[in-house]
C-alpha cells in the first residue's frame, strides 16, 4: 500500500515476551516391596489404597521418577520380599504403574536377583507400561540407544549406575545392568571410569537437560561417604545437571555442588518399604527407614537458558499400625496425631517432631534456583 503526504507506516507490534516452558518434577526414593506388605495385601495383590495420598502429587506434574528396587520377574520366577533377594509379581507392577511414573531407575543391587529372565521380565512389564527404564538393558545394543523424552518442549536424558548388585553378573552380560564399579572389589577403577564417560557425554550431547540415577553410598547413615562425594563432581565435571541418589535407607542431604553446576540429591531414601524389624542397624535408623524424601522443583527453559527454580521437599511417612496392618503413605502435613500414635514405632520415638528435627538438621533451609551452566 502506497502512502501520501506525511503519513509513516507503524511497525506491526512484535511479541517480545520471553518464551518460557517449565517441566514441573518429582523424585521419590527406592521402592521397596517386602515381606510384611504382601501379607497384608494376601494373595491377591491389590491395592488397598497404600498410594492414594501421594498419587495427586504425581498426577499433576510432567516429570516423576523413582528408583525401583524390586525386579518384577512375575510369579514364574518366585515372589520374595525378604533374604534380600527380592521379586515381585505383575500385579505389584500395576500398582507401580499406577503412580503415573514416567521413568523409573532399575540399576540397583536387587537389580540381578532372578537373573536375565528377571532383567528381561522387568523391562518388558515396564515398556508395556511406557515407563522409560534405565539402568539395566537388554543387550549392549539396547544401552547404546540411551533414554531420553522431550516435556514440554525441553529434551531429557537419563543414565543410571549402582555400585554393585547381590548376585554378581556374569562377565558376558555385563551389558545389562549399569555397574560404575568393578564386581570384584567394589571399586571405580579407570576402566569403569571410561565406561561412564562414554555413555554420559553421549546422552549429554543429545539432551538439555541430563539427570543421572546413582545407586551409592553407606547403608544406614546420614554421612555421605568417599565415593560419592568423588562420583558427584566426577558426574557434574561430566555435565550432569540433576543427580538423584539411592541406597541408604535413609534420607541424606541435598544441596549444588562444583560451583553450582548440579544438583545433587544423595538419597531420598524408602519410598516404599516394610521391614519393620530393620537387625543391621540401631533405633534412630529404624525410624529413619520409614520416612523417605519426595523433591519437587521445576526445570524451566526461557530464552534458550535452562535453569531449576522452586526446589521444595516433602518427607512422606510409610505407615502401618501396630499390627501391621493398613500400610499407607502419607505426606508429612496429612500425619495425623491420631496415626502417629498408632504407628508401629511410634514406641520408639518415631514420631512427628522426631522426623521434624530430623530433616532440619539434613536439608538447607532453602536451595537457591540455578541456571544451568552450557
Amino acid at each position: 500500500m502506497f502512502l501520501t503526504g506525511c503519513q509513516t507506516a507503524e511497525a506491526p507490534q512484535q511479541d517480545i515476551t520471553p518464551q518460557t516452558q517449565t517441566v514441573h518434577c518429582t523424585f521419590v526414593g527406592d521402592l521397596l516391596y517386602e515381606q510384611p506388605y504382601y501379607d497384608w495385601i494376601e494373595k491377591d495383590s491389590q491395592d488397598k489404597g497404600y498410594y492414594d495420598l501421594v498419587k495427586p502429587f504425581f498426577q499433576k506434574d510432567d516429570l516423576s521418577i523413582a528408583n525401583l528396587e524390586t525386579p518384577i520377574g512375575g510369579t514364574e520366577l518366585k515372589i520374595s520380599g525378604v533374604g534380600y533377594s527380592f521379586n515381585a509379581s505383575r500385579e505389584i507392577g500395576e500398582q507401580v504403574a499406577s503412580l503415573g511414573l514416567e521413568v523409573v531407575s532399575t540399576a540397583n543391587n536387587h537389580a540381578n536377583d532372578r537373573g536375565n529372565k528377571g532383567i528381561d521380565n522387568t523391562l518388558k512389564f515396564l515398556k508395556e507400561k511406557d515407563i522409560i527404564s534405565v539402568g539395566t538393558y537388554e543387550n549392549q545394543d539396547d544401552r547404546n540407544k540411551g533414554r531420553y523424552q522431550t516435556i514440554n518442549g525441553i529434551r531429557f536424558g537419563y543414565v543410571s549406575y549402582t555400585y554393585a548388585t547381590n548376585q554378581i553378573v556374569q562377565d558376558k552380560n555385563r551389558s545389562k545392568v549399569g555397574l560404575f564399579n568393578r564386581p570384584s572389589d567394589r571399586k571405580f577403577t579407570s576402566e569403569y571410569k571410561t565406561i561412564l564417560k562414554k555413555e554420559v557425554e553421549e546422552t549429554r550431547k543429545n539432551c538439555d537437560v541430563l539427570i543421572a540415577m546413582m545407586h551409592w553410598g553407606t547403608e544406614f547413615t546420614y554421612d555421605i561417604n568417599n565415593q560419592q562425594k568423588e562420583l558427584s563432581k566426577y558426574l557434574s565435571d561430566l555435565g550432569v545437571d540433576i543427580i538423584i541418589g539411592n541406597h541408604p535407607h535413609c534420607s541424606q542431604t541435598m544441596e549444588w555442588i562444583n560451583n553450582n553446576r548440579t544438583l545433587c540429591m544423595y538419597s531420598l531414601g524408602n519410598f516404599v518399604s516394610a521391614d519393620h524389624i530393620v537387625d543391621r542397624t540401631h533405633q534412630e535408623f529404624k525410624n529413619a527407614y520409614n520416612v523417605s524424601m519426595m523433591v519437587t522443583l521445576d526445570v524451566v527453559e526461557q530464552n534458550n537458558q535452562i535453569s531449576i527454580r522452586n526446589i521444595d521437599y516433602i518427607p512422606i511417612i510409610n505407615y502401618y499400625d501396630r499390627q501391621l496392618k493398613n500400610f499407607k503413605l502419607i505426606p508429612y502435613d496429612q500425619y495425623s496425631e491420631e496415626l502417629e500414635k498408632s504407628h508401629y514405632h511410634y514406641k520408639n520415638g518415631f514420631t512427628k517432631k522426631w522426623i521434624q528435627k530430623t530433616y532440619q538438621k539434613l536439608i538447607p533451609n532453602s536451595l537457591e534456583n540455578h541456571e544451568l551452566n552450557k
